[in-house]
């Protein structure tokens, strides 16, 4: 997000991935490491995202929030009596592997998907669709916002949404003169429209945009030009070496005078420890989804401290975590694996009218009892449109100087649908 935003349970961002996901670069011949044992039918998921690459920690925090959805479903007896079982395959956030990592989950008799990201989804949609498999999409491109493909259900906001959140967090603290500095990536181009459009419907002036390759040794001339328009503020996505440059930059050049808005990448471990905890403290707020406190984020954090004890969660692993949730109570109440079957009934497990509920035991026995449920998911509610995606509110974050990030405000789903175009 650029890649994906929307509300984050409980976040830690001095969590060493490795401990959760040992070999998170393997393939579905190693899904013991993710969790599962092999199979076909209700239950057998597959992971699909970049476990390897510049964005591998959003495989990462993928897999981490379907094993703790896995934990939760299996202690409630399964799916259809299943047991959950994850495979997962490497993307590396590219469209070419994304192919071939798709093939090795379908021939693992996979029957729902979890990802891939915005960066390869057009690869893999069209695969998924023809194989009939419901696909739980996790990336915030903007082309899907109005998506037709009936087996793609998004449980994350579109980055447009994020980008109105920018928008509206900046001139709400009173900045009207903003520059664009955004990396080439696929994903981060697709934030700079909406953040344009809204800043300036608010009644703010964009100066510049400036794109950068990433992994360049130097951004002077890019950083000058961006100075040179004489901001007050600077909207910001890039991936973490090349912030590190970028901040290198912009502080031998003006001393990081002007404060960074950026997107939920740029409140990443890995991107806050490129640019140094000091720096992101003083310098740069990051917007992205945030967490609606109530009890099926109590259960989340239940499942996940059970599961991984002194730990924090992943930035977006409530996301994987609900998507698997919603997809197993689709897959009980359509008492079948079968795709079409399963697409057909997942807004049955997930929007209302139906009673609320909020852990996937509970809502297994009112789905076994017959009775139409509301699940609400630790990432909010996952009430799908027509063009299935979800909506929520945004929050601004900081980091402190140990690297946790606190939310310091609020943008609230009705504020951001005020302020869009």
């Amino acid at each position: 997000m650029g890649v994906k935003a929307r509300k984050f349970s409980t976040l830690g961002v001095t969590i060493v991935a490795v401990v959760v996901l040992a070999g998170c670069g393997s393939s579905s011949s190693n899904s013991a490491a993710a969790g599962g044992g092999g199979g076909s039918g209700p239950g057998n998921y597959g992971v699909l995202s970049c476990f390897s690459g510049r964005l591998a920690s959003l495989g990462q925090a993928m897999l981490q929030g379907s094993q703790v959805a896995k934990k939760a479903i299996d202690a409630a007896g399964g799916v259809m009596g299943h047991k959950v079982s994850l495979s997962q395959e490497d993307t590396q956030c590219d469209l070419a592997d994304a192919v071939p990592a798709t093939q090795k989950l379908l021939s693992s008799n996979v029957t729902g998907v979890i990802g891939p990201e915005t960066q390869e989804i057009a690869a893999v949609e069209p695969i998924l669709k023809n194989s009939k498999i419901v696909d739980e999409f996790q990336g915030g491109g903007t082309s899907y916002d109005h998506q037709t493909d009936p087996f793609v259900f998004r449980d994350s906001p579109s980055d447009s949404q994020l980008g109105v959140a920018m928008a509206l967090y900046a001139y709400q603290h009173g900045y009207r003169r903003a520059a664009m500095l955004f990396y080439t990536d696929i994903a981060a181009q697709t934030l700079i429209k909406p953040i344009i459009t809204t800043f300036q419907k608010l009644g703010g002036t964009i100066l510049t945009t400036v794109n950068v390759a990433p992994g360049q040794t130097s951004y002077v001339p890019e950083v000058q030009k961006v100075l040179a328009t004489k901001p007050d503020v600077i909207f910001t996505q890039t991936d973490a070496p090349t912030a590190a440059v970028l901040y290198r930059d912009l502080k031998q050049t003006n001393n990081l005078a002007i404060p960074l808005v950026g997107t939920d990448v740029t409140g990443a471990s890995e991107y806050l420890k490129a640019v140094t905890f000091p720096v992101a403290n003083a310098h740069l707020t990051s917007v992205y989804g945030t967490s609606v406190s109530g009890k099926a984020d109590v259960e989340f954090t239940h499942q996940f401290n059970a599961m991984f004890p002194g730990q924090q969660p992943l930035a977006n692993a409530n996301y994987a975590y609900d998507a698997v949730i919603s997809l197993a109570l689709a897959q009980e109440a359509a008492k079948s694996s079968d795709g079409t079957k399963v697409a057909a009934a997942m807004k049955k497990v997930t929007n209302p009218p139906g009673t609320a509920c909020f852990a996937f035991a509970t809502c297994k026995k009112l789905v076994d009892a017959g009775t139409k449920i509301n699940y609400e998911g630790a990432s909010g509610s996952l009430d799908y449109n027509q063009y299935n995606n979800v909506f929520g509110p945004y929050g601004s974050w900081r980091v402190d100087l140990k690297g946790n990030e606190q939310q310091v405000q609020l943008l609230s789903a009705a504020a951001l649908a005020k302020a869009t175009p």
